[in-house]
Formats: structure tokens, sequence, C-alpha cells
């Protein structure tokens, strides 16, 4: 940030938070292979995961399994985006590509795999709500918010996020849960976010507001 930037910052006069909502889902977007790879440094790995975001990824692996078993634990909403093209679409990233249906490296992260009851969301754009059916999933389960984690905090969370809370949604990403290949980007989207367009919250935030449920029913 400039000195200018600091200025404008420290003068408080910003996005105030909204907090997460009354009724809520875990949204875990493009938790994909091809955008993991493996745990260590991109530029080793780019023949064989193109898209990795390595050490990011794993980081945040760790931070999403973590959340993953508190949500289930409160009966809490799980639901997964995949970034996938099937060969009926006839789109030329169907037949060939690491988001082709038949590539192993479009499918989710064993270490963050769906589970039996867990809602999958399939996207061809950035936003898990261009276009998909996630709006109607939400109103039929009484959704009014959405914990976010996943890939890429520059790309396809923070397109979700814009499109979420255009359409009344309380959008709250977790800080630790999101990664990108970039980490300026990262960084640079985190801010903006956080300063134009929903709240952005720590993991140990995140579990606090995950336990509510379970806390109101144990009442």
């Amino acid at each position: 940030m400039t000195e200018e930037d600091r200025k404008v910052a420290a003068n408080g006069n910003l996005r105030q938070p909204r907090g997460p909502g009354a009724n809520l889902a875990l949204l875990v977007i493009d938790m994909q292979i091809t955008a993991c790879g493996e745990d260590r440094p991109i530029s080793e790995q780019l023949d064989r995961f193109p898209g990795a975001c390595g050490p990011q990824a794993w980081a945040a692996i760790r931070v999403q399994q973590r959340l993953l078993t508190a949500a289930r634990a409160a009966e809490m909403p799980v639901i997964y985006s995949k970034h996938v093209f099937h060969a009926y679409t006839g789109r030329k990233a169907a037949a060939s590509g690491v988001f082709a249906a038949t590539d192993f490296r479009s499918g989710i992260q064993p270490e963050v795999a769906m589970q039996p009851g867990d809602i999958l969301i399939e996207k061809q754009t950035p936003s898990c709500f261009a276009f998909t059916n996630l709006i109607p999933i939400l109103a039929e389960l009484g959704v009014d918010g959405l914990l976010v984690v996943g890939n890429s905090t520059s790309g396809c969370v923070r397109a979700t996020c814009v499109d979420g809370e255009a359409a009344g949604f309380r959008m709250t990403v977790i800080e630790e849960g999101v990664f990108d290949r970039i980490e300026m980007s990262h960084a640079a989207s985190l801010f903006d976010m956080s300063f134009k367009i929903c709240d952005v919250v720590d993991e140990g935030r995140a579990l606090d507001i995950i336990g509510r449920p379970a806390a109101r029913l144990r009442a």
C-alpha cells in the first residue's frame, strides 16, 4: 500500500461488516486436484498440474478439513462446486484439458472429499451463481448466508461473493481457507472483498460462527 492508501484506510470510512446471516451453509469452491497439485513449489509441477497452487493450496486444505468437520458436526449444509466440462456440451474444454470431466485432475481433492449428504454444483464460469441452480438450492434450505473457502481468491471466490451479495446473501470469506497461485493476487483480493464486497474472517471466528447452530440446539 502507498502512503496515501494507508491514510485512506486509516480514516475508518470503510465498509462495515454485516455479519454472517442467521442460517448458513459452508461453500467449498473448486477444490479440484488440478487447482491443488502437490505440496511443493508451483514452478516444479506445472507440467503435470498447470493450474496448481501448491503450498498455498495445502495450507488451506488443513484449515478446510477443520471447518468441514465442524460444519458437519453442527449439521450445517456443505455445498461443493466443480468447474468442469462434459462432452455433451460440445465445448473444446470437454475434449481435453484439466477441467474435462474425463480428466482425473477435475475431481475433488481427496483430502477434502465430499461426504454423503453434501451438495454438488457444477459450473463453467467463475461464479457459483452464474448459470447454476445454487439460488434455488439455498432457497430450499432456507440459507441466507454462505461461509466461503476454496479456489481461487482472485477468481472464483471473488466472483461468487460479488454475485452472492448482489443476490441478497451474506457472504463471508474465511481468510486461511482460500488461496491463489499468486500471493499478491490473494492478498489484494482479500483486501478488496473486505473493503467493498463482503465480510472476511479468520478461522477462529469462522469456527465460532459454525458452532452457533449446535449451541442453540443444545440450549
